[in-house]
């Protein structure tokens, strides 16, 4: 056999070439940038699938089991038995046959940053409801504060500031039912949605709900279970609305004071889990006094 029968085979491994057939050629040093930048493609989109499904993974249905209200008092607030790994969230939730209660509580500071910033919404899907029809958003914060509350300078917890800021939040909140969204006030005691939110002196954001069931339309003998939704918005979201009462954005409370506080972050939120959503789906089982 001639050499020339191999000249195709050798044009493969030409010693400047990767391949040489038919006039064309691989540059071994092109070959060779072209593979690290797929492989570096490669690991930034595995990254990015990485991290939505672990943005998801609090998005799963997360069974639940309701607390009968008794011997409880709920004035002294309800201890959270259960808690959100990613958020560090704690949430827990006790029954009566009127009244659902419900207890947030964190001390995460880019979690505690997210609510006062952007607020937290619960939607409650009965079971045998279509879904989305009823909501509360509380805290309710103004969209055109948001950049500024991010920006502000809050000295936990002993802070007057904070505490105007907090006393604003518990005036009113969004409530969403079959007639649409309207504003309900929290001050007056008309036997409708009760929420507060409170900061303790151990650095801890305290929320707490108490919804009655004919809100929703649930008759407790006849349907106990309830899907229950927490979102809270990322620092980057851009949603909001505009309710009655907010924060100035010259660093003033507008509550008619003309006072100019200082409430902020500081450096402690800025990390990478700091502008990433908090979404949880609670399928909660209703307690019954039996």
């Amino acid at each position: 056999m001639s050499f020339s029968a191999f000249q195709p085979f050798r044009n493969y491994f030409h010693p400047i070439g990767v391949m040489n057939r038919g006039g064309c050629r691989l540059d071994y040093n092109r070959f060779t940038m072209n593979k690290k930048i797929e492989m570096k493609l490669t690991r930034l989109v595995l990254g990015y699938i990485g991290l939505a499904l672990l943005g998801c993974s609090s998005a799963k249905q997360i069974p639940y089991q309701a607390k009968w209200n008794a011997p409880f008092n709920y004035v002294d607030g309800l201890a959270p038995d259960q808690q959100d790994q990613q958020s560090r969230l704690a949430y827990g939730i006790i029954n009566d046959d009127s009244f659902l209660y419900i207890t947030l509580k964190t001390k995460d500071p880019n979690t505690i940053q997210k609510i006062l910033s952007s607020g937290l919404k619960i939607t409650l899907n009965p079971e045998g409801q279509r879904k989305g029809q009823f909501s509360l958003q509380f805290p309710v914060v103004m969209k055109e504060d948001r950049r500024a509350l991010r920006n502000l300078d809050m000295d936990m917890p002993n802070s007057l500031g904070l505490s105007l800021l907090l006393d604003s939040y518990n005036k009113e909140a969004l409530w969403k039912d079959q007639q649409g969204q309207h504003f309900i006030n929290l001050v007056e005691p008309d036997g409708s949605i009760k929420s507060v939110i409170s900061m303790g002196r151990n650095n801890e954001l305290t929320e707490q709900i108490i919804l009655p069931f004919s809100l929703i339309n649930m008759d407790l003998a006849q349907v106990q279970d309830i899907g229950i939704v927490i979102e809270i918005d990322g620092q980057s979201s851009r949603s909001g609305i505009s309710p009655r009462i907010g924060i100035g954005l010259g660093g003033g409370i507008g509550m008619g004071s003309g006072m100019g506080v200082g409430i902020g972050t500081g450096s402690g939120y800025g990390n990478n889990n700091s502008d990433r959503a908090i979404k949880l789906k609670l399928d909660v089982k209703l307690a019954t006094n039996i």
